[in-house]
């Protein structure tokens, strides 16, 4: 199996399921609300859904790397500011986070072998040491959101 083979499966997992850590993101998610996704339950720390739009965010800018672009950060900011807390916005950053995970995944499935040392544009790093970057970026996150889900 390929390399980039390897990181895809392992960035599937993460998201969709039998994510070797634990649940994966996907999973996690399942039947959040929009009052658990705004909530707070730790002072000066992100929201569900501050971290939902963090990891999507900066999905999309591992995915401009992919695609030979350069990206500093995420077009909405780090941590964006949620304007409409309504369950339909909810249900859009969901739906929007599925949208950027299969692009960024058809776009490392696209990704040869042969790439991986190359240095993402504007970067000191190459791909491989991106997509691992990535991965853990992706499962950090997920564990705080999982820990969230879990306060009342």
């Amino acid at each position: 199996m390929s390399e980039t083979k390897r990181f895809f499966n392992e960035l599937k997992s993460i998201y969709y399921a039998n994510a070797w850590h634990g649940p994966a993101l996907k999973e996690v998610l399942t039947g959040i609300t929009a009052a658990q996704a705004k909530a707070k339950p730790i002072a000066d720390g992100h929201s569900i859904w501050e971290l939902v739009l963090h990891i999507s965010g900066w999905n999309s800018v591992f995915l401009l790397a992919l695609e030979g672009k350069s990206a500093n950060e995420p077009e909405g900011g780090d941590f964006p500011i949620i304007n409409d807390t309504s369950e339909g916005a909810w249900q859009k950053v969901l739906a929007q986070l599925d949208q950027d995970y299969e692009k960024f995944l058809s776009a490392v499935s696209n990704l040869g072998d042969d790439r991986l040392n190359e240095k993402v544009i504007g970067k000191d790093y190459n791909f491989r040491l991106m997509l691992r970057g990535i991965i853990n970026h992706d499962i950090y996150h997920t564990g705080q959101i999982a820990l969230l889900k879990k306060a009342k």
